[in-house]
This record gives structure tokens, sequence and C-alpha cells, in this order.
């Protein structure tokens, strides 16, 4: 039996410990967190806003793989421990131009999804605001998830297949089959699948040379109160609204460079008066706001591969993080146990950014 340390235990960590799990691994996972995450914490994962959105209006070649994890969020959902902290009903995407509404429909109906441009009595139907969007699209493929319910959900999971999560627990350095602590335990496995998100020490990014790519980004979200009912997203440009389980949240702001959590009054500003411009009078800021970093890579699509002296590396999921989650974990699983590596899994190889 294998036996995997995964350094890191946000939403793609938790995944890759399941998937890797259930194909017979031996699985521990070092999260120097607490067990219980708060969206004011250095977990991206527990700050996001959990948008499940693989549809752009920009084509890439990895919208394959986006539309393969929304999928198995889909599949994998019914009977889960995390079910209820998942929904699918759709979004209402505004784009700033006719130009980029077609877009959207276009590159949707690449992947046979339904895309329908909306009317003004769509949208009436769509949304319980008395509002008018223009070029607007009904994305029916889209969710999202409540971060807190579904990363408890996945721990229960995972402990329920016998995985061993331990919390507190800081990893200081690694070596090809070992990570070592700050106060000094060793973690012996024959895989070492490196999950960090922005906060790699120097020690780590040596061994492991793809995390030299990440690149901070602050985001601040604000928890949001809606005049009705907000049954599905919202995107448009310079925010979304995202109602989840138990509340609703607009966002997010992009800051590079900058590790720093504290909620600023300005950023909050800035995204409500983007929504108050589309949407008047419909949000108003609620009791809490916070921002989180998300681990950027240069093209925005996450490193997923070796990196180093035979480690692993899943990395730089940038604002996918929680959509990618899934295939990640299918695509890491692959390299531990030697399986075939598709060519649009190997797309994804840290060794594109270093030649």
């Amino acid at each position: 039996m294998k036996k995997v340390v995964i350094v890191g235990g946000g939403v793609v960590g938790l995944w890759c410990a399941i998937v890797l799990r259930q194909g017979g691994a031996h699985v521990t996972v070092c999260e120097a967190e607490p067990e219980h995450p708060t969206p004011y914490g250095p977990i991206a994962s527990a700050a996001a806003a959990g948008m499940l959105a693989p549809l752009e209006g920009q084509a890439s070649p990895h919208d394959a793989l986006a539309w393969a994890s929304f999928e198995l969020w889909r599949r994998k959902r019914e009977g889960a421990a995390w079910a209820d902290g998942v929904r699918f009903d759709g979004a209402v995407v505004v784009s700033r131009d006719e130009h980029g509404a077609e877009a959207l429909r276009i590159n949707a109906e690449r992947f046979g999804r339904a895309a329908k441009r909306t009317s003004a009595r769509d949208v009436r139907r769509l949304l319980p605001f008395d509002i008018k969007l223009d070029h607007a699209v009904h994305v029916t493929d889209e969710g999202v998830a409540d971060p807190l319910r579904v990363l408890s959900g996945l721990q229960m999971e995972a402990r329920a297949l016998g995985v061993l999560i331990d919390f507190h627990t800081d990893i200081a350095n690694v070596t090809t089959h070992a990570a070592l602590t700050h106060d000094g335990r060793v973690y012996e496995a024959d895989a070492i699948v490196l999950v960090p998100g922005v906060w790699a020490n120097a020690k780590l990014a040596a061994a492991a040379p793809a995390l030299r790519h990440v690149r901070p980004a602050k985001g601040q979200l604000v928890q949001v109160e809606v005049a009705r009912t907000l049954e599905r997203t919202l995107r448009a440009p310079g925010f979304y609204l995202a109602p989840r389980r138990e509340d609703v949240v607009l966002g997010a702001t992009l800051e590079y460079d900058r590790y720093d959590r504290r909620a600023e009054p300005a950023r909050s500003v800035e995204l409500l008066s983007a929504a108050e411009a589309l949407l008047p009078g419909v949000v108003k800021q609620g009791e809490k706001a916070w921002a989180g970093i998300r681990p950027m890579s240069p093209d925005g699509w996450p490193m997923i591969g070796p990196s180093g002296d035979g480690l692993l590396v899943a990395a730089g999921h940038s604002r996918a993080g929680w959509l990618l989650a899934p295939v990640t974990a299918e695509i890491i699983s692959a390299y531990v146990f030697g399986a075939d590596v598709p060519p649009e899994w190997s797309a994804l190889s840290p060794q594109r950014f270093e030649a």
C-alpha cells in the first residue's frame, strides 16, 4: 500500500486525500491550521465564495477540464457528507457588450451546454428584481459551494475512508520521501503532494521549484442582504452575487502581491458601488466582510504534477480552486499510482513554466 502525505488541507488537499484513499493509498493530510477554518484565517478555500463556474466568454485549451471537474462535483454530490453545501441553480451572466454575450453563448455551444440570451421578461423570471439587464445570458450549468459546510463534509468523508488528518501540523521542509515539521516530527511516505496555497516557505519552494511561480492575490468579499430571495448566481462586470447555503456574498476584488487579510472598507465600497450601478436599491451591506489570498499562476490555470526531485504539486489554482479541485485530485492520483496521464492532464504540468 502506497503511503502518501499531503501538505495542505484546503479543498484541493481534501479532494486529493479522498481520491487517493479510494485508490488504495494510506493517506495523511498535514494542515497547519485548526480543524474548523473560518473565512478570516489563512486558508484560501475557507475565504472563497465557492464558485463552480466553468463557462467563460474567452475560450481556453483547458476548458474541457473545467467542465469535467464541474461534472465530478455534480456526480459525486449524491450521498456525500457535503451534499447540502452545494447547489446547481445556474447563473445569469451579464457581459459588457453584445460581443461578450455572444462569445459566452458560442463557448457554451462548443461543449453542448445551454447558454441562452435573455429578454427583459426572462430576467424578471430568473432574478427577483424589477431591473433591465442588457447583454445578459442564462447559463444552466453553474453552481456554488458553501465553503465552510463543504470543507467540514470533505473532512468527514476523508476520515470515514480512513484518511488521517493532522491539524496544527506545519511542515517546515520536505524531501522526496519525508515531510518534516517545525517541531521535529517526521512523516515518511512514498509520495509527497504539496498543496500549500500561497504559504510555501523558502525550503518548500526550493524543494519544489513550481511553487516559486505562485503569486498572491488578495480578494475581498462582503456578506450582503438582497431585497428578495436570490435563487441563482449573478455574474456581471465588476462583481458577482452568489447565493450560498446560508448567505449571499458579493465579490470579489483582485489585488496582486498582497498577503494581508484585513478587510478594507474602501474595497467593500467598490463592490457595493458596482452592484448598485446595475441593481439600484437591491443590495445592502451585511455584517461581515473578509479577504482571502488566492494562489495565482502565471496563466491562471493550476500547476499539477511533478516538481523537483520526485515531489508532486497541486498549486496556483487562481480563481478556480473550488471548481478544479475534483479533477486536480484525479490527476494527482494518476501520478501517484503510475497510471497513464492523458495530454489534457499533462498540459497542466508545472514544466510549462520551467523551460
